[in-house]
């Protein structure tokens, strides 16, 4: 079985925190077609895809590769 609670970053607890706030309010507010919204937050932060994984961002050292003309 995969590890997903493993090399967590500042970006995934954020992602996580704010989809189980989403979902929260949304249950609350009883705006329950937001729900998928929080749900996929929540996924995100849990299976590392998507911008919780860091590839939304260029490494620096592809940067510097690109930079030398």
């Amino acid at each position: 079985m995969k590890n997903f609670f493993r090399d967590w970053n500042l970006r995934r607890i954020i992602y996580l925190i704010g989809g189980i706030w989403a979902i929260v309010q949304s249950v609350m507010d009883k705006a329950w077609i937001l729900i998928p919204l929080g749900l996929y937050f929540v996924a995100m932060a849990i299976f590392k895809f998507g911008c919780a994984s860091g590839n939304c961002a260029i490494p620096y050292s592809s940067y510097q590769k690109q930079d030398k003309h």
